[in-house]
């Protein structure tokens, strides 16, 4: 393996791990590859920024709390009584 490749990053991997770098949690020497490719790759760049924006758009959304979900309880007790 070069040299240029252990510490580069390219865009399958760094495209795998954009989700973990915008969250903060790439460490390490995957940290340092993923970060070093976007310094240098437009296409990537851009990726980040759609995702970063469409990430922003949905937490703006907040947080929606489903409907209780009714019992089946009586449902069952009623479709047993049917049937006796």
């Amino acid at each position: 393996m070069h040299i240029t490749t252990l510490w580069n990053g390219t865009c399958r991997e760094t495209g795998e791990h954009l989700s973990e770098h915008l969250e903060g949690e790439l460490h390490g020497l995957r940290r340092l590859r993923i970060h070093r490719h976007l310094v240098r790759c437009e296409l990537c760049q851009t990726v980040l920024r759609s995702l970063a924006r469409t990430l922003a758009a949905l937490r703006s959304l907040g947080t929606i709390e489903p409907a209780p979900t009714p019992s089946v309880v009586p449902a069952v007790v009623a479709t047993i009584r049917e049937e006796r």
